[in-house]
């Protein structure tokens, strides 16, 4: 299906955040149908703190968004005028709210000098009167995080904004149930090094929901999900971050109806080592646009360092991904790269020394079972660059040179060296390092034989005829054959075979044999969320997206 019959549903709302400065600009709170119908069977309702007597919602109770304060919800410095110091109000409505409280932020712009931390949270709902009407300034403040919850049930954070904060905006650890709504985590300024990390941040939690948010300038991540497991990700906007969007070492997610713009790689689904959730799986991204994602890498370490500038969706050794129905524009190195972690450490030989603990608990290097279909590219590869891709971007356009091809940079790029490692039995001593726990699971694990099954079919070449000339092809790559007995794939100049790119490339649409295959559909994501069921199988049944 052309994508272009579905358009994500963000496309409305767009109209009132726009895009660049004025996303931040507030809009009218009717839910509509893109999937905000009731959290908690509040939103688009006045509660009875909202009802002036007339049936109709108070302004002063209800949020830009629309959802409306029960009358119970505890008023934090109501009395406070834009540029109060709020940070003890705060804390103590916080230290003292009970299981199932609303805390209210008041409207206006804030200083905080320090975390503000909760812990063991029950149905807590932290909320201000809009994504830019109630403005935490946490410029000068002591502590990594802006905001932090530790542990918790049904957790709702919406409808402000947090600034400048020093490395992360909104951090919630080992909770289940966390929903993230309407909210902004901004570092303003220059894209630097110095900015904070994180914006948007859950990590090792569980019932994921994270929808109408806003995130620019991380010099990490904008909305980020890592070691955590059913996770829906819709109708966000990430701008201007190193990683728009990114989900790391995670089960059962779900990535649609988002826009990444101007990022240095829009968005991201990784598997690193070393972490307590060795791997992920079952991620699907779909219905998004990433658009113009060529912002220059200013990560100051950490994995995102590696991200080439103008990259729309980046697959980096990690199993079980969908990529689907998808817009891909104006981004300058590649719409879609696929990479094992053979790219970033080709140390094949002290892989068990340096990685064998985490390859026993389930991790791999390698990457399966990644499927890309039915997403439409355009202007793919104008300016092509990164220090992870420089020799193959080298290869691919250098008009002389070995292996030099003089052409356009492909648009789906995947790299193909593990799987010639492994169809050549350079890996089969790996099998030995994984756990019996993780290969019974059988989710990614002995995956040092066979293919890697990485399929790519009715993928759309959406050039203008005007464009034809500096973009002459959507082309897919493939970097390293993986035919172990093709003797070309092998530089034998030192003695003993060593992989050397052959750099295959071919048009997407028409007679295209490289990546031509396709795969079972990956299952929906469904978050279980105070009482209710979100995304596709659940509220989203009737989202154009949830039916591609």
């Amino acid at each position: 299906m052309n994508k272009h019959n579905a358009k994500p549903s963000w496309l409305k709302k767009s109209l009132c955040l726009c895009l660049a400065a004025a996303l931040l600009s507030g809009c009218g709170g009717d839910d509509g149908d893109d999937g905000m119908n009731g959290v908690d069977g509040q939103d688009g309702a006045a509660g009875a703190a909202g009802s002036d007597g007339s049936g109709n919602a108070n302004p002063e109770f209800v949020t830009t968004s629309g959802f409306s304060f029960p009358s119970d919800s505890i008023f934090v410095a109501p009395e406070a005028v834009d540029g109060d110091n709020i940070t003890n109000d705060l804390l103590l409505a916080l230290f003292d709210a009970p299981a199932g409280s609303t805390v209210v932020m008041p409207k206006g712009s804030f200083v905080i000098d320090e975390t503000i931390t909760v812990a063991n949270a029950n149905e807590l709902t932290l909320t201000g009167y809009g994504i830019t009407d109630t403005k935490l300034d946490f410029t000068g403040a002591t502590g990594d995080d802006a905001i932090r919850f530790e542990g918790g049930l049904d957790i709702t954070v919406r409808d402000f904004g947090v600034y400048e904060a020093n490395k992360n905006g909104i951090k919630v650890v080992g909770a289940n149930g966390v929903h993230l709504t309407y909210t902004a985590t901004v570092w303003e300024g220059d894209l630097t090094a110095d900015n904070g990390a994180y914006g948007l941040y859950p990590l090792q939690s569980q019932n994921i929901l994270m929808e109408h948010n806003y995130a620019r300038g991380s010099a990490d991540a904008g909305i980020y999900v890592g070691q955590s497991n059913n996770i829906i990700v819709r109708n966000n906007i990430a701008k201007e971050n190193v990683a728009g969007i990114e989900i790391e070492n995670s089960n059962n997610a779900d990535v649609y109806n988002n826009l990444a713009v101007g990022n240095t790689g829009g968005i991201l689904v990784f598997d690193l080592p070393g972490l307590d959730q060795a791997y992920g799986g079952n991620v699907r991204v779909f219905n998004n646009e990433s658009y113009a994602n060529n912002a220059e890498n200013f990560a100051g370490g950490g994995a995102v360092s590696i991200v080439p500038p103008g990259t729309g969706i980046l697959i980096f050794a990690t199993s079980g991904v969908e990529i689907y129905n998808n817009e891909l524009t104006d981004n300058e190195t590649s719409a879609i790269e696929i990479a094992s972690y053979f790219l970033s450490d080709p140390d094949v030989a002290n892989y068990a020394t340096n990685y064998g603990g985490t390859i026993a608990n389930g991790w791999s290097p390698q990457i399966k079972n990644v499927y890309l279909h039915d997403n439409v590219i355009k202007r793919s590869g104008a300016n092509p660059r990164g220090s992870l891709v420089t020799d193959i971007v080298n290869g691919y356009t250098a008009p002389v040179g070995v292996g030099g091809k003089g052409e356009t940079m492909p648009a789906i790029l995947y790299g193909g060296i593990g799987e010639l490692l492994s169809n050549a039995g350079e890996l089969a001593a790996f099998n030995g390092l994984v756990g019996a726990e993780a290969q019974a699971d059988g989710v990614n694990y002995n995956p040092y034989t066979a293919d890697d099954l990485i399929c790519a079919n009715n993928n759309i070449n959406d050039n203008e005829p005007a464009a034809e000339t500096q973009f002459p092809h959507v082309n897919i790559g493939l970097v390293y054959g993986t035919d172990p007995t093709d003797l070309t794939n092998f530089d034998f100049s030192s003695g003993s075979p060593v992989p050397t790119p052959t750099l295959r490339s071919e048009p997407v649409q028409g007679n295209s044999t490289l990546l031509n295959c396709t795969q079972d559909r990956l299952a929906a994501t469904e978050v279980n969320f105070r009482g209710k069921t979100y995304g596709c199988a659940g509220d989203d049944l009737a989202e154009p997206a949830c039916s591609l």
